[in-house]
């Protein structure tokens, strides 16, 4: 139990033991697969990872703790060192402060039902959900149910509540597994940090690619894990600089998958999600089953043509029909699509998400864009499935101007963007 009430004591900071108990959160101690505790993040198989959605209409943010640990960065990525409380029950973690300006809303991050901090959260979850987290996962779609969000859990992170007291919390986004170069890393034994649903608070720093950085209160685990990077030492004090030794120790933030399964869905595709299991771009070849002339289709048209930017003195090109220009550039510098590695930096791709993306999240109509695609399985396709990703009738003369300059940007950077793969959205590049 004193696991249990040294990170119940996370929650307590900055408001006092006082209004700490009235906040009634209780911490997840049970074992809620038989290998191990919520705080060993423990995956099973696909389906239990839950697939969330983030809200729309209004701003969100949620941390990345996956590639935590030493007091290095690694190939242009920043240090997020996870040091080790002297107690060894938790660490403070280093992490990415990832928000719905840089990666829009249709882009959907995951919890671990098995990982779920709160337990009377866990325990909802498990209840609507199933214990394997199968009954909240997207099989066939429901048309009106644009964000999955059945799962307790899901709906407790769009809305901050999981953890009193956190500003954010840590899930799981395949967004930066590229940026890592992919591949895991099997340890025996050790201890790790569990970040899954773990508190986290902002710190008003950055990264050189301009990603937030916060710091997570993970409580920590002993035993074997697996780590989101290849070739990397288990113990993550090897890569720790000589002149901070003595600031450590150090530990990985990491999670044990006994069956070593692929990342989530277990099946079938999710639109717009990076990796190998995202969608593919649209296909002139394939016949949707919700396509021009729908209902559907209406209100997505209606939403790429009126959701024009608005100006502040932070982005690029005011006034761009922002969805066309997201859907440009999005899912390629995401990696869907793609069949060769490109040479972009994370500041590289972060800059040009900000330019083709930003704003997107504040847009109206998101819900039925999002909804389309994931009834066709195809990602950052909407408009062309529906018909109005034409020049001049439906995108102005500005956006497929600016969609010409995020696609030579793109191939600068070794991005094939859908403009050559698909002939759709070349913006006022000539073909």
């Amino acid at each position: 139990m004193s696991l249990l009430f040294a990170v119940a004591a996370i929650v307590a900071i900055s408001i006092g033991a006082a209004k700490a108990e009235s906040t009634k959160f209780r911490f997840n101690d049970l074992n809620t697969t038989i290998f191990g505790p919520a705080y060993a993040d423990i995956l099973l198989r696909g389906e239990n990872f839950l697939t969330c959605k983030p809200p729309v209409g209004r701003a969100f943010s949620y941390a990345l703790c996956f590639f935590s640990g030493p007091m290095i960065g690694s190939s242009g990525n920043p240090p997020l060192p996870c040091k080790l409380a002297k107690d060894g029950k938790t660490a403070d973690c280093t992490c990415y402060g990832l928000t719905t300006e840089q990666y829009p809303p249709m882009v959907p991050y995951f919890i671990d039902i098995n990982a779920i901090l709160n337990l009377d959260l866990y325990l909802s979850t498990v209840s609507v959900c199933g214990h394997d987290g199968a009954n909240c996962n997207p099989r066939e779609f429901i048309q009106n149910q644009t964000l999955w969000n059945s799962a307790p859990a899901c709906t407790a992170a769009n809305n901050n509540v999981v953890i009193p007291t956190a500003q954010l919390i840590s899930v799981y986004t395949p967004v930066k597994n590229a940026d890592y170069g992919g591949g895991t890393t099997t340890c025996s034994a050790g201890k790790y940090a569990g970040c899954m649903t773990a508190p986290c608070y902002e710190t008003g720093k950055t990264d050189g690619a301009g990603n937030k950085l916060v710091t997570c209160k993970c409580p920590v685990y002993d035993g074997p894990f697996e780590l989101g990077q290849a070739n990397r030492p288990c113990d993550a004090n090897v890569l720790t600089p000589w002149s901070a030794k003595d600031k450590g120790p150090y530990i990985w933030s990491a999670s044990h998958n006994p069956a070593l399964n692929p990342d989530p869905p277990v099946d079938g595709c999710l639109a717009d999600a990076p990796g190998d299991k995202g969608c593919p771009l649209y296909s002139a070849s394939v016949e949707y089953p919700v396509g021009k002339g729908s209902a559907m289709c209406k209100a997505v048209c209606e939403s790429y043509k009126t959701g024009v930017r608005a100006g502040t003195a932070t982005l690029w090109s005011k006034g761009l029909q922002v969805a066309y220009s997201c859907d440009a550039a999005l899912c390629t510098t995401l990696g869907i699509g793609q069949t060769g590695a490109s040479t972009a930096n994370p500041a590289q791709k972060a800059t040009l998400l900000k330019k083709a993306c930003g704003n997107l999240a504040q847009q109206s109509g998101l819900e039925a864009i999002m909804a389309l695609e994931q009834i066709n399985k195809c990602s950052c396709c909407a408009s062309q499935v529906c018909g109005c990703a034409n020049a001049g009738t439906d995108i102005d003369a500005a956006t497929q101007a600016e969609i010409a300059r995020l696609n030579a940007e793109q191939e600068r950077l070794s991005i094939t963007p859908q403009c050559q793969i698909n002939d759709t959205l070349c913006g006022a590049q000539k073909r």
